[in-house]
């Protein structure tokens, strides 16, 4: 190692004849020249050419010595004998060990003060001022997770009695525009006339807007809940002084049964469709199947095709129903097994029949959605229906041997298509396992190699109309992808079939809630729920807390004044489940 003031070897065998004969350092070498001369009598000729000086330059070292201005001894600074830390910071840091704060904990407030120190420095002072070690505390007791993230307060409904005036940061605040359509369309009573699920802290009203708030946000998985579990701004739109734990959420549905599930459905669109009649109005109900990927090994779920994944896997087969004109989702389900699927048309019919006193709405899905004699069942149920007939070689063949006389030219009026003329052909046909014949066109000429065979037995209904009406079916499948894009639809929040179901119904509501928000958004009408998410309600904001009403602050953006045009906005309302106060969107 080298000593840090002459850069010499230490720690080396050094031959002290040598060491003082040839110097190496500058202050050795003066020293030794000076004392030539004033010691030894050396001339300073002979000196200067020993160390390696100029004359004038020993003449002048000689002059500087005399003068005091040369000091070849110099003296050793030492470092301070106390600790260089203000006594004030000291101080701090004994108070909070005295609160049972770790070095790290300690080093991380005093940085909140804007005070630099190292954990070791804040050990070093604990010692001196004679504090040991803290026992090793628990996760718990440290307030974190094994994660190393703080563990949020526990969700709590909220007490007005004690409740505090406040004034918080809220990361999506135009949530709050949705209150007011919640109040209007009944659901919170719905949820209550239920009797669903609660616990000792969260009412089942609490639980269950707590689960639509995240649906509202959109892309957001329940177990991803935690993302704003410490939030109170957002806590506040279902009463709570935060957001429930993923736990929770992910588990609230296991108390829930599939008849008490169904009952909240039919419950919620039934007052839905009293409240909103022009969203429940079409003639027509386009109907689907989903496959929800499983990527579990341990679950009781079926093979299914998922065509998110084009190939046949474990998933949850469900079931949607649409409105053909606003696409508004009517009617969902979950437990299908395979077997069953043929049948669950028919389990619609008695679920709409139930809402709406009867069906006079005309079903419209594809070939594969149930078995041929399901169609004989629906025929004699008097229930309408538009589907595809299954193809075989002979059929076709048949078909295309028909004489071009027998063939009709029909117009198609649908914006966009690209064939919009083609070729008919009407007939009435008997479907194997069937007593009833059924209506049949068959469509060339369409931009298809092999012909379209449309079934059906809505004998009053004119060809185009049917064309048309078929045509548009692919607005459920549009829904679907939406659904899947915004709401998340193929996170499966469970294996467990009653529990995927209640989260597609919560699914359903948010959707439904923001087609009649759009509605009340001037030329934004035909805007899907993305668009909508973006431009007016995934914005930042404020909510404050007067001790008497709530406030809802919003930035200015692009989209503002629209959003002042919309009436349910401009005026204050009273929220029930917020002890009746009022909130001002401001």
């Amino acid at each position: 190692m080298f000593k840090r003031h002459n850069k010499t070897l230490m720690g080396t065998e050094v031959d002290l004849s040598d060491y003082f004969k040839r110097p190496v350092s500058p202050r050795q070498k003066q020293y030794e020249a000076i004392r030539a001369i004033a010691i030894d009598g050396e001339s300073i000729e002979d000196a200067a050419k020993r160390y390696g000086y100029k004359a004038n330059t020993i003449y002048s070292m000689l002059r500087d010595a005399k003068a005091g201005k040369i000091e070849l001894f110099p003296t050793v600074k030492k470092g301070p004998k106390k600790k260089r830390t203000n006594p004030d910071v000291q101080d701090k840091i004994i108070e909070y060990r005295k609160m049972r704060l770790s070095a790290p904990d300690i080093q991380d407030r005093l940085a909140e003060d804007t005070i630099s120190i190292s954990s070791r420095t804040v050990e070093r002072i604990l010692k001196d001022a004679g504090f040991g070690k803290l026992k090793r505390r628990t996760n718990k007791e440290r307030g974190k997770t094994t994660k190393n993230k703080i563990i949020p307060d526990r969700s709590e409904h909220l007490d007005f009695s004690e409740l505090q005036p406040f004034n918080i940061d809220c990361p999506v605040a135009g949530c709050f525009f949705f209150i007011p359509y919640i109040l209007e369309s009944g659901i919170v009573e719905v949820v209550k006339e239920c009797e669903m699920p609660d616990s000792s802290d969260i009412g089942s009203t609490q639980a269950c807007l707590s689960m639509l708030l995240l649906k509202l946000m959109g892309r957001k998985r329940l177990s991803h809940i935690g993302t704003y579990d410490r939030e109170p701004g957002l806590g506040i739109f279902a009463c709570l002084n935060v957001l429930p734990k993923p736990t929770y959420m992910n588990t609230y549905s296991c108390r829930c049964s599939e008849s008490q599930v169904m009952n909240l459905q039919s419950k919620v669109i039934t007052g839905l469709r009293k409240k909103y009649p022009n969203l429940y109005g079409s003639d027509y109900i386009n109907l689907d199947f989903h496959s929800i990927p499983h990527y579990g090994d341990e679950s009781e779920m079926e093979k299914v095709w998922c065509g998110a994944r084009g190939k046949t896997m474990k998933g949850a087969n469900t079931i949607f129903a649409q409105d053909s004109q606003s696409n508004t989702i009517l009617y969902t389900r979950a437990d299908i097994l395979r077997n069953e699927e043929a049948d669950e048309v028919k389990k619609f019919v008695t679920y709409w029949k139930s809402i709406n006193g009867g069906l006079n709405e005309t079903l419209v899905f594809d070939c594969k959605f149930t078995a041929y004699r399901v169609l004989d069942e629906l025929e004699d149920d008097k229930t309408k229906f538009i589907t595809l007939r299954k193809r075989y070689a002979k059929l076709i063949k048949d078909t295309l041997d028909l004489p071009p006389n027998e063939w009709d030219r029909i117009h198609i009026s649908i914006p966009k298509r690209k064939y919009k003329n083609v070729s008919v052909h009407e007939s009435e046909v008997k479907l194997k396992d069937c007593s009833n014949t059924f209506r049949q066109i068959v469509v060339k000429d369409h931009g298809r190699s092999n012909p379209t065979f449309i079934i059906t037995n809505n004998k009053d209904l004119p060809m185009k109309d049917i064309l048309e009406v078929y045509a548009k079916r692919w607005r459920v499948e549009n829904k679907l992808a939406e659904l899947v894009a915004f709401f998340n639809l193929n996170a499966l929040s469970s294996p467990i079939m009653i529990r995927i179901h209640f989260d597609i119904l919560w699914t359903l509501i948010a959707d439904t809630l923001y087609h009649r928000f759009a509605q009340d958004l001037r030329r934004f009408e035909a805007n899907l729920a993305p668009t909508i998410f973006r431009k007016f309600i995934d914005m930042p904001g404020r909510v404050v807390y007067d001790g008497n009403k709530f406030e809802v602050r919003i930035r200015k953006r692009a989209h503002t004044p629209v959003l002042r045009e919309v009436e349910k906005l401009q005026k204050s309302f009273q929220v029930p489940w917020l002890s009746g106060k009022t909130v001002e969107i401001i």
